[in-house]
């Protein structure tokens, strides 16, 4: 008699668990936060280099929010990820063209696309638009420091005195 008691109390404690599991909603990762869906271009546009994004940027946040959190069909429609894609693009120029970090760890980020990507492909939908960051056209690459010549030969005969002066006095030890 006790083993039955246990054994539905155990059962229905499991059917708890698993009818009070949620629905998968779409989230992804940046960094080691969480973001959902309805949360990738909530920025402030007013104080910051990406206020020429705003307006594209606020019409894809609406299509957004007009998904479901759960609703992969409609967040992963090639119109959304193609809207999403230039509104990251345009943040992601008008940080280079500033010269400016983050405002926000979303804003301009390869990650979010990835995110977007994965939780796509894990519903089995394909992005069909290219779902990247493009570099701009103004970007000139990482700025390398090279030191002048003058100031080269400056370096090298002052190293070269210095070495061959401490070699000098370890031989005379």
């Amino acid at each position: 008699m006790f083993s039955k008691v246990i054994s539905a109390a155990l059962l229905v404690a499991l059917a708890g668990r698993a009818l009070a599991v949620e629905p998968f909603l779409f989230n992804f990762t940046v960094g080691t936060d969480l973001f959902f869906a309805n949360e990738t271009l909530v920025f402030d546009y007013t104080t910051s280099v990406i206020s020429g994004c705003e307006q594209q940027c606020q019409n894809t946040q609406t299509s957004i929010n007009a998904c479901a959190q759960d609703d992969f069909e409609c967040l992963c429609q090639s119109n959304l990820t193609g809207a999403l894609n230039t509104c990251e693009n345009c943040i992601f120029t008008a940080l280079i063209d500033a010269n400016k970090p983050l405002p926000n760890p979303l804003a301009g980020e390869n990650q979010v696309m990835a995110g977007w990507t994965a939780n796509c492909v894990l519903a089995n939908i394909p992005i069909t638009s290219t779902f990247a960051l493009v570099l701009p056209a103004s970007w000139d690459g990482p700025f390398v420091a090279v030191f002048p010549v003058p100031v080269a030969w400056v370096i090298a005969v002052t190293g070269g005195l210095l070495g061959s002066s401490l070699i000098y006095m370890i031989c005379n030890m």
